[in-house]
């Protein structure tokens, strides 16, 4: 199995992205998608994490600058050939009686159609945001040689909460798909999976356009947008109007579509829209999240949200950015 797992020191993502339309599905990876210019060539630049220390941060934030071409991972404690070691301290988890979970490194997958980017941090901001990642062909979504992401938090970083930023481009389908899980530190068995789907998860559709030949939106631009979320305060006409989940209002909620074991018709239709996202990655349970901005007409699976409806402008009101408290995922089995 391949895996391309990403720490918060050795990280393989670019931080400027050109998302690619994925109007002709392609799971094999033979065929460019409608906005594609030039073919893949499997490799991706590598930068450092930004980050900010939350024992001294003011609001300003720090970034890295862009560095060599990699594809295989920095250790966390050396300075090899793909880049320098980490620039800045991460966030650590305060020594306080106050905390009820004890900490452990959280393992996590992702994928998306089209661009999207993880991170982690608190419920104010993101502290720490592995620039991003754009599928410029199907199989650099689907397929396990080039598909789903591999990420490690580390168990003594701030990670309260996790999140997922992602946009689409404006062709065809939009979805972010994944799984979560804490890991032993015992060398015992990990806790349960959480999937992208499952409860508690939120999502905030910010209304700022993102599109085709547009770098991955910085970390200084998501913590603005995370705090106009958490004021709910923003246009419901372009909105969200704050963090929704799969209840929602009646201008948005939470889509949650199909599972990844459901076979594919070959074409996207409302209730079946992607292919099957490599399963020895990503487990059959998780589903594809998105927003839905009209729950009173957009019914899934009658009607789709993951299907981009036309008509120019931003109708989804990307970009989103989807959100997990760590507390709900299961920890490790004591003993």
């Amino acid at each position: 199995m391949r895996t391309r797992r990403r720490s918060a020191w050795g990280l393989m993502l670019v931080s400027s992205l050109v998302p690619a339309a994925c109007g002709s599905e392609d799971p094999g990876g033979d065929a460019t998608t409608s906005s594609t210019t030039s073919a893949s060539t499997g490799s991706s630049a590598s930068t450092s994490p930004t980050t900010v220390d939350p024992s001294t941060s003011t609001g300003d934030v720090a970034s890295t600058g862009p560095g060599p071409t990699s594809t295989s991972a920095v250790d966390s404690t050396t300075v090899g050939s793909d880049g320098p070691g980490p620039i800045f301290d991460l966030g650590r988890i305060p020594d306080s009686p106050g905390n009820s979970i004890v900490p452990t490194d959280i393992d996590a997958v992702l994928t998306a159609d089209n661009a999207y980017a993880f991170g982690y941090g608190t419920e104010d901001e993101m502290l720490n945001y592995f620039g991003g990642v754009a599928a410029t062909l199907a199989a650099e979504i689907f397929s396990c040689a080039t598909g789903p992401e591999q990420y490690l938090v580390p168990a003594e970083d701030v990670a309260e909460y996790l999140y997922i930023v992602s946009y689409a481009d404006q062709a065809t389908t939009q979805g972010v798909i994944g799984q979560f899980r804490r890991l032993s530190d015992t060398g015992g068995m990990d806790g349960d999976v959480l999937y992208t789907g499952d409860e508690g998860w939120e999502v905030c559709a910010t209304g700022v356009d993102y599109n085709s030949g547009d770098p991955t939106p910085s970390l200084m631009v998501v913590n603005e947008q995370i705090a106009l979320c958490n004021a709910g305060m923003t246009d419901p006409t372009t909105t969200s109007g704050g963090w929704v989940d799969a209840v929602g209002t009646s201008i948005g909620a939470l889509a949650v579509g199909e599972t990844n074991e459901t076979p594919y018709a070959g074409g996207p239709q409302p209730g079946n829209e992607f292919p099957l996202v490599c399963q020895t990655l990503v487990d059959p349970e998780a589903r594809w999240m998105w927003f839905n901005w009209d729950p009173d007409d957009i019914m899934w699976p009658a009607q789709s949200p993951f299907i981009y409806p036309g008509g120019g402008g931003n109708p989804m009101h990307d970009f989103m950015v989807f959100r997990l408290a760590a507390e709900v995922l299961p920890p490790p089995p004591a003993g």
